[in-house]
């Protein structure tokens, strides 16, 4: 059996910066949501995958465990936070490119531009 996940409380604004650009989180990727009553909420949990060996250091905000370096949010780590649930950030995902403008600028999607030219 493996070792049980050790929680570690953490000022919430440097989780925040340690997370940087990967929250928000984007909409259709992974997260992973720790049972409510564990005492730490917002800190690391730390996981041992492997007996004996030295484990890996998640950032946890607000209960959940976004995508970061110290590894894929999965299944597999789920396994290791006993209560967890994996989930997926919810809501339509966006296109693969985002839309592009017309190349004529000035470009006024709304035609408000005082400037622009009428016809």
């Amino acid at each position: 059996m493996s070792q049980p996940p050790v929680y570690v409380p953490l000022d919430r604004d440097e989780v925040v910066r340690c997370l940087g650009a990967r929250i928000p989180a984007r909409v259709g990727r992974p997260f992973l949501r720790v049972p409510a009553e564990e005492p730490v909420q917002t800190g690391g949990v730390c996981v041992f995958p492997t007996e004996g060996q030295p484990g890996y250091l998640f950032y946890l905000l607000d209960g959940c465990i976004y995508e970061q370096d110290a590894g894929a949010v999965d299944e597999a780590l789920a396994a290791l936070i006993p209560g967890s649930v994996l989930e997926t950030v919810p809501g339509d995902i966006p296109p693969e490119t985002p839309p592009t403008s017309p190349s004529d600028p000035p470009w006024d999607p709304a035609g408000l531009r005082a400037d622009a030219p009428t016809e």
